[in-house]
């Protein structure tokens, strides 16, 4: 049965209670130590009702103990924090994932890192996003974190606490009892048709080896780290296909290096033979180049000046300038990607194979993300349905 000892302050008032169950012995007849439990009435609960949940709290806490969901170890967030991401990265958690988390990680240990995980609650989590907010925590802007910053430090924390329900640490997840900040929905930015051929127009006028690189993410919708990872073995000049099965990151820590794709999920994306021709032409002038200068080919498609495969950041420095230097509207590698989604919706292409193409792991996410071309699709096929079904018999 469960020991009841009443916690009192300075001044004798009673301000929680701490509930002990036996753990048993060693084999030479030791005490282990007692599992332990602080309970805190509500403040403005009465006598009788302190009671009541005192016994509750009691026996849910000594039945949990009995069933093995209680755990003698009490780490804080901090400790058992750095033991998840250790546990994740050697179960295959990328690097710039990894990289990412710990980054947040620094501000996170900063406010709750020294809370045990039994003791940490809401109010602790709710007060963390207000001081996110605050001005000062964006090293850049010296201003707030953004909403949708705030919740990405939110999920790395239901990431930490998810481990811990999952090893019986804690009863529940407390950060699905917080309050972290609403993100306001907004459209993907993708690029219009006009702004696409007059992208493909300065292009025209660029080395081959960057038209062929930005060919590739406009046809094919596909990450820039995928794009980087393309190898010519992985062309397939048969079907008119590109087989993406590597992706380039880059961090501070680990350098470029060569990883799986985002979702582990291999792919081929048919492009069209004008872009084929195109490789064509760069494979035969890499090829020239390299046997000039007496480089020895790494294999890559996209290539530095070295033969070694391009560093995964050169994609967007490079359009970057040559946006300005055509007087052509800011772009960023991942841009093609949604531009791509959202023009083969808008042609009416199914989502399944809109999501297969663009890599993603489940439908739904890209449901989630291009919602709202497909409320502008939904549009069009009611308008189709009328034209089909009463403007005929009008």
């Amino acid at each position: 049965m469960a020991n009841i000892t009443p916690r009192r302050n300075k001044d004798g008032e009673i301000i929680s209670y701490q509930i002990r169950v036996f753990r048993g012995r060693n084999a030479d007849g030791t005490r282990l130590k007692d599992y332990m439990m602080t309970w805190r009435p509500t403040p403005g609960m009465t006598k009788r009702q302190i009671a009541k949940e005192l016994e509750r709290q009691a026996t849910l806490f000594e039945e949990a103990c009995k069933q093995g969901q209680v755990s003698i170890e009490k780490p804080n967030f901090e400790k058992y924090a750095a033991y998840v991401v250790e546990l994740k990265e050697r179960n295959g958690l990328k690097v710039k994932t990894a990289v990412r988390y710990k980054d947040m990680l620094k501000r996170i240990n900063a406010e709750i890192g020294p809370i045990k995980l039994q003791d940490l609650r809401p109010d602790h989590l709710n007060r963390l996003y207000a001081k996110l907010a605050e001005p000062g925590q964006n090293k850049k802007t010296g201003g707030g974190l953004s909403a949708k910053t705030i919740v990405e430090h939110h999920r790395v924390i239901s990431t930490i606490l998810a481990q811990a329900v999952k090893e019986q640490l804690i009863p529940f997840n407390t950060a699905e009892r917080a309050t972290p900040p609403k993100l306001p929905k907004h459209e993907m930015d993708a690029f219009e048709v006009e702004e696409v051929q007059a992208i493909l127009k300065a292009l025209e006028l660029e080395p081959l080896k960057w038209q062929v690189c930005v060919q590739i993410l406009i046809s094919t919708g596909c990450r820039r780290g995928e794009a980087m990872g393309l190898r010519w073995e992985h062309v397939d000049w048969m079907d008119n296909k590109l087989y993406l099965c590597e992706n380039r990151v880059y961090t501070p820590e680990s350098g470029a290096i060569s990883t799986t794709l985002k979702t582990g999920e291999n792919r081929y994306v048919s492009v069209s033979p004008s872009v084929m021709a195109l490789l064509k032409r760069w494979r035969a002038e890499q090829a020239a180049t390299f046997l000039k200068l007496g480089i020895t080919p790494s294999g890559y498609v996209l290539t530095a000046e070295n033969g070694g495969p391009m560093h995964p950041d050169s994609p967007t420095d490079w359009l970057a300038k040559f946006s300005k230097r055509h007087g052509l509207p800011p772009i960023h590698p991942h841009k093609f990607r949604h531009t791509q989604a959202s023009l083969l919706i808008a042609q009416g292409v199914d989502i399944l194979t809109v999501s297969k193409r663009l890599g993603h792991a489940k439908v739904s996410t890209t449901l989630d993300i291009y919602s709202h071309v497909l409320a502008k699709s939904d549009e069009k096929a009611s308008d189709t349905l009328d034209n089909l079904l009463y403007r005929k018999q009008a």
